[in-house]
């Protein structure tokens, strides 16, 4: 049951990567003149509404993708109380949280002190895509959980226990953060090192996934839907940003005999 939980869990996720994000070579870097390229090309209240409306620029290869997601997490949903009895561990004592998120935070971290502390531009990029690709995720995880309300797994508790009162199991906050950070590490940057960067962004998730079933906070299916929503967030948050890049730069370069125009394009 434990390799179908890692198997199932990273089907779903590369199943809802949009076809760019699958066939294109990464984001373009940023140029390293942070005055022709923005960090902040879009405010957070726009990528929650372009994360919200994504659906109507889908098109039939996107809403196929999106409908081998559902299906991913109704299996999930079937194996639910299999999978739960793998990992019951009944009267375990509830301090997992900060565990559980610390693979993910300390990928952040680690990318933050390359942007901040080397003063790596692309590092930079790459942390200001994790932090709008989070906050996307961590508010319509939430808007789900309300709405939902699914009981958390425990001892007498069934896996119907839809629109309870007080436990918000569905989705799994912790992994869709997991796979939204997780995403950015994989899907961006430059080729050399895109195998490495995409076992390290989607481990990461998988390892979130397993590490909350394992201390019983989620069911199977919550896990599939929240990688699911953290690969979407990070995605949507990725293209946008591609999108707001220059594709190339105008310049003028001296020389001995006058002036040269040059212009400069970003090449994969």
């Amino acid at each position: 049951m434990k390799p179908l939980l890692a198997t199932a869990v990273l089907a779903a996720a590369f199943a809802h990567l949009p076809a760019q994000a699958q066939e294109a070579e990464g984001p373009p870097s940023p140029f390293h003149d942070p005055q022709n390229v923005p960090v902040h090309p879009y405010t957070l209240k726009e990528d929650l509404k372009a994360f919200a409306t994504w659906p109507k620029e889908w098109k039939g290869t996107d809403w196929l993708k999106f409908t081998g997601v559902l299906a991913a997490v109704n299996v999930a949903y079937r194996y639910d109380d299999e999978v739960q009895e793998d990992y019951a561990n009944p009267g375990e004592p509830d301090y997992h949280e900060a565990q559980d998120a610390m693979p993910a935070a300390m990928a952040f971290g680690g990318m933050w002190f390359a942007a901040k502390i080397k003063g790596n531009e692309e590092a930079r990029w790459q942390v200001d895509a994790m932090r709008r690709a989070l906050i996307v995720e961590v508010i319509s995880v939430q808007v789900m959980k309300l709405a939902i309300r699914r009981d958390r797994p425990a001892p007498g508790v069934e896996k119907d226990g839809w629109f309870g009162h007080e436990d918000l199991s569905f989705p799994s906050g912790h992994t869709a953060a997991a796979f939204a950070i997780g995403t950015v590490l994989a899907e961006s940057g430059d080729d050399k090192r895109r195998a490495l960067r995409r076992t390290l962004g989607y481990g990461i998730g998988v390892f979130t996934a397993y590490q909350r079933l394992n201390h019983d906070a989620h069911w199977f299916s919550d896990t599939v839907a929240g990688a699911a929503i953290g690969i979407a967030a990070a995605n949507v948050v990725m293209r946008r940003r591609r999108d707001a890049e220059p594709f190339g730069h105008l310049g003028i370069a001296p020389m001995d005999d006058g002036m040269m125009l040059t212009y400069t394009v970003p090449l994969r």
